[in-house]
């Protein structure tokens, strides 16, 4: 969550794919809202600015998937499979608690159809063996590391381009 700039290349190809193409989740929101709690107490202004970024991302064309009743269906059902436990619970051998969102965040791809684009793939491709996910894209390999079942155009990722629309797309 400390990261300043986001990873060469990865603005311009969004704005290639197109804002109106892409959504985002509350699940996601939430991630990006609790890093910025957690990094509160030590940088206040880093905090504030990780919120205002997630009001930016807000106030674009990103299609806004909303949850469902039958997104929490997925979900509890996701929540009661064995191989999935280290992703809802606590782990003990763990230095840190760490709240996870790919179990959530698989049960609104499910649901919407709609593709999940990380560079974070393998809790997905776990989650994919049990729950079908409709395609897991990862830009910086630029490959389907899970396949959907219908055709999605995407541009190639360029680390190399320049963001020729810097205010377009919110940057923190």
């Amino acid at each position: 969550m400390g990261k300043q700039r986001s990873p060469a290349g990865l603005r311009p190809w969004l704005l290639q794919i197109g804002i109106e193409r892409l959504g985002i989740c509350f699940p996601v929101i939430t991630e990006l809202l609790r890093g910025a709690h957690l990094k509160e107490p030590e940088n206040p202004e880093k905090a504030q600015a990780i919120v205002k970024w997630v009001d930016q991302i807000l106030n674009t064309s990103f299609t806004l998937m909303a949850m469902t009743p039958e997104i929490a269906s997925i979900y509890a059902r996701m929540t009661t499979v064995p191989a999935l436990r280290h992703m809802w619970t606590v782990q003990r051998k763990e230095k840190h608690n760490r709240l996870g969102h790919d179990l959530m965040i698989s049960a609104v791809s499910i649901f919407y159809r709609a593709p999940i684009i990380t560079n974070n793939v393998e809790d997905f491709l776990t989650i994919t063996e049990l729950f079908p996910l409709p395609g897991v894209y990862d830009p910086f390999s630029e490959r389907w590391c899970v396949g959907p079942p219908f055709e999605v155009p995407l541009p190639p990722f360029d680390r190399t381009s320049l963001d020729p629309m810097e205010l377009k797309l919110p940057t923190l």
